[in-house]
């Protein structure tokens, strides 16, 4: 069963259908309050009733037909079933009930089934509607699949090969991004909000809730939810949320774990839109609360209500129009452009407090807890649709859905930066949590390659993701690598050359150090004539006091250097683009302070030149990355994956898993058209290419040398399926360990030989990628190229591992 997100924001759920009687007369019932015109177009005749012969002929065995229903409120709201028609050929057909027509139901069912129908081994889906059937045509025509049509004049005939496709996947991404947009729309811009165990008593934490809610003057209406109080802080009260004379957009239930139960249901009978739950002792505590979380979630989805939690402490939203602090942090942060979620709820709390001193301004916040619903994966995609917001902050503990993760920040990152602290990233930590189990620690290289790809900033503690927070809140970035320093003693500035070497920045002209005299006119003398240098991306301004601080003074001529500059700019029609980062030395606390400039720009000051530079680096690489070309998913014009595939499924037979032979390995990479130049023979060394399927991470490559004592430990991990920017910087990775290897082994450089390899190498990639996206059988790959007891090419060790897919790797069970 699969939760699915309409065009209106509703919950839905979709799975496939079951062979029972119950479900059978679901099913009827369905065809039941169906319109006779919706009817007459689904089955191309006026009908009256569907008798469970024909319900059960649509539901089949999952392989020559399947049907897959979409359920709201535990009512059958729309069927959509494909049949075969030959071998290689299904025909697809859908049924929407009238009032859940035009909510992208039936665009859902179509990218399913297809992906179920792929699955199974079909090549090419069909269809035939009514010419008037007007809705229909267009759920077909806007998939995103490439289409044959034929119109035999009160009918139109569709036919469209399947497989994975780029557009489809767009189109699809686009519709899921906008709905669950719309889906938690009531919890940060709730008109109505219920407290569900508002007490009294000023120490408890839902009367401290309830302070929050007031203090931060929420521009909604707030219930209060008691069974006896008449009035709790001079609020009225509702003995339940059912006698509350309003529609409640968002309740918020902090009641104990035994009582949320009957609380929920209350919710649902009051058409409730969002649950929050703050409670703890599900999930959280054992086995039992976990079995209670899947009930109250259960509940919910059936009801087409989303939920956030439990074991959660809150959201807040800072915008003037809502201003909601439906959390546990006793202040409203200071509004911002900045939202931050956090797995860690007292954390997150932490994570606010920290924003505040340092001066970022929050535009929302969510504690997720438990996620038995709402993820952090729904959040990037409300945040991204959200003009309130242009920097995301993550603390992260586990993933939920890596691959969807990676899906949706690709595409995110090109406009908004998203950061992340990635916690359980060693086996010790696995004590410090309640949340132990496998999900928890794993692969870091993975976890970083994942971020790599997907442009997300990596920083490796709360203070450092704050410091380049700060950096990216201001409206300047740096367009390259090339770094001035400014000084005035040259202890600091070689402490910070060094760092700059280490971080992979560039030292332009010697450090400028101005002395002990005279500071404040020295700086506001020469960063004008630094800032203006063009073979200068970016200045470092150092300043550690000696004798009488003037710390004052600098920082002022600071600021009047850069007004200077900027109004020079704006005067020529030009755009200022160079930052300055600022590291002023026992300042006597440790957090990121600012020089205010005018009241769009400020200069981030550091407590010590390694933050500077290290915030510097990171903003610098995701400019790298943004202004590098947007990846494609690799779709090679000339490999026939079709005919590939046909041959995996042959070589695999009737089993559900088997392990090929080296010869019938060699057949498919020679079908799928694998090619490499043989390397010269005196190079002695050997790279192994292995696709590996993670129960988390889904298919992932790894690739690392063999043979050479210097690459021990050095290996590269990629997440599949590979953009061809991927493939193409992963070719230029191991032909810069060929030319390494042999430089070593010869005294001669070989750079230039094995460069001319790197296209050789891209199109292996991007082969190899596209077999295991095409193929979805092949489940293991593991090949060596290089030299090997007198070989050449294709060497060492060669392994394939086949298995039957199952449902669970298309999007019905995502």
């Amino acid at each position: 069963m699969a939760r699915v997100i309409l065009r209106d924001g509703r919950v839905a759920e979709l799975r496939r259908a079951r062979n029972t009687k119950e479900e059978v007369a679901r099913i009827r019932e369905l065809f039941a309050k169906t319109s006779p015109e919706s009817l007459y177009f689904r089955f191309f005749h006026m009908i009256k009733e569907v008798d469970d012969k024909t319900i059960i002929s649509m539901m089949g065995d999952g392989k020559q037909a399947l049907a897959l229903i979409c359920l709201h409120e535990d009512e059958v709201v729309a069927l959509g079933n494909y049949k075969a028609t030959h071998d290689e050929m299904a025909e697809v057909a859908f049924l929407v009930k009238d009032g859940f027509q035009g909510r992208g139901i039936g665009s859902l069912l179509l990218a399913h089934l297809a992906e179920a129908a792929w699955l199974s081994g079909f090549r090419n889906l069909e269809a035939h509607i009514l010419r008037d059937n007007y809705r229909m045509l267009q759920v077909f025509r806007a998939s995103g699949f490439e289409m044959v049509s034929e119109s035999d004049g009160n009918s139109v005939h569709l036919i469209w090969r399947l497989g994975r496709h780029e557009q489809s996947r767009n189109l699809q991404a686009v519709r899921e991004k906008l709905a669950t947009a719309a889906s938690l729309h009531p919890f940060f811009q709730p008109k109505t909000v219920a407290l569900i165990g508002a007490s009294r008593n000023p120490k408890s934490m839902s009367h401290q809730i309830l302070r929050n809610l007031l203090t931060a003057e929420f521009t909604g209406v707030l219930y209060p939810v008691h069974p006896t109080a008449k009035a709790i802080a001079g609020v009225r009260a509702y003995p339940s949320v059912k006698d509350i004379p309003d529609s409640v957009d968002l309740a918020v239930i902090a009641v104990p774990a035994a009582g949320v139960e009957d609380v929920v249901d209350d919710c649902l009978s009051a058409g409730v839109k969002a649950v929050m739950i703050l409670s703890s002792g599900f999930s959280d505590v054992n086995a039992a609360g976990a079995e209670l979380e899947q009930a109250l979630l259960d509940k919910l989805r059936s009801a087409g209500c989303r939920l956030m939690g439990p074991n959660m402490l809150g959201v807040l939203n800072t915008s003037e129009q809502v201003r909601l602090n439906a959390s546990f942090a006793p202040e409203m942060p200071k509004s911002g452009r900045v939202a931050i979620a956090s797995h860690s709820g007292a954390l997150g709390i932490a994570i606010l407090d920290y924003a505040s001193k340092v001066g970022v301004g929050v535009s929302s916040f969510a504690s997720l807890g438990n996620r038995a619903d709402v993820s952090g994966n729904d959040l990037l995609q409300y945040w991204e649709t959200d003009s309130e917001t242009d920097i995301i902050l993550l603390y992260l503990e586990t993933f939920g859905n890596p691959k969807k993760f990676s899906r949706i920040t690709r595409r995110l990152t090109r406009n908004k930066p998203v950061l992340a602290v990635k916690s359980g990233r060693s086996p010790a930590s696995l004590f410090a949590s309640h949340r132990i189990g496998p999900a928890l620690v794993h692969d870091d290289e993975t976890i970083s390659a994942l971020f790599r790809q997907a442009g997300i900033i990596r920083a490796d503690s709360l203070q450092e993701m704050f410091d380049i927070t700060a950096l990216l809140s201001t409206p300047v970035w740096a367009s390259g690598d090339r770094v001035a320093i400014v000084t005035n003693t040259s202890g600091g500035a070689v402490l910070t050359a060094d760092m700059l070497t280490r971080e992979r920045l560039r030292l332009m002209h010697p450090v400028i150090n101005l002395g002990f005299e005279a500071l404040a006119d020295s700086y506001r003398e020469v960063l004008p004539v630094v800032l203006e240098d063009n073979s200068v991306d970016a200045v470092l301004v150092l300043y550690t006091p000696v004798g009488p601080s003037e710390e004052d003074e600098v920082a002022e001529a600071i600021a009047d250097a850069l007004r200077e500059v900027r109004a020079k700019k704006l005067g020529q029609g030009e755009k200022f683009t160079k930052p300055v980062v600022a590291n002023f030395l026992f300042r006597g606390d440790y957090l990121v302070r600012y020089i205010p400039v005018d009241t769009a720009y400020r200069v981030p000051i550091y407590p010590f030149p390694e933050s500077a530079v290290r915030a510097l680096a990171r903003v610098v690489e995701y400019q790298n990355y943004r202004r590098s070309p947007v990846g494609r998913i690799v779709d090679l014009a000339d490999f026939d994956g079709e005919t590939v595939r046909n041959h995996v499924r042959q070589q695999l037979g009737s089993n559900v898993h088997r392990t090929l032979q080296e010869r019938e390995l060699r057949e498919l990479v020679e079908m799928a058209g694998f090619t490499l130049e043989q390397l010269p023979e005196e190079c002695r060394v050997r790279c192994s290419i292995r696709v590996e399927s993670d129960p988390l991470f889904g298919n992932l490559l790894r690739t690392y040398p063999e043979g050479i004592g210097a690459f021990q430990g050095v290996y590269a991990v990629r997440l599949l399926p590979l953009t061809d920017l991927d493939a193409d910087a992963l070719a230029r990775l191991v032909a810069g360990w060929f030319a390494d290897a042999h430089t070593r082994q010869r005294g001669k450089s070989a750079l230039a030989y094995y460069d001319g390899w790197v296209s050789d190498l891209t199109d292996f990639f991007s082969r190899l990628s596209q077999l295991v996206e095409d193929v979805p059988e092949v489940s293991g790959l593991q090949v060596t190229i290089g030299n090997y007891e007198g070989q050449i090419g294709w060497v060492g060790k060669v392994h394939a591992e086949l298995g039957r897919p199952s449902e669970s790797e298309g999007p019905v069970l995502e």
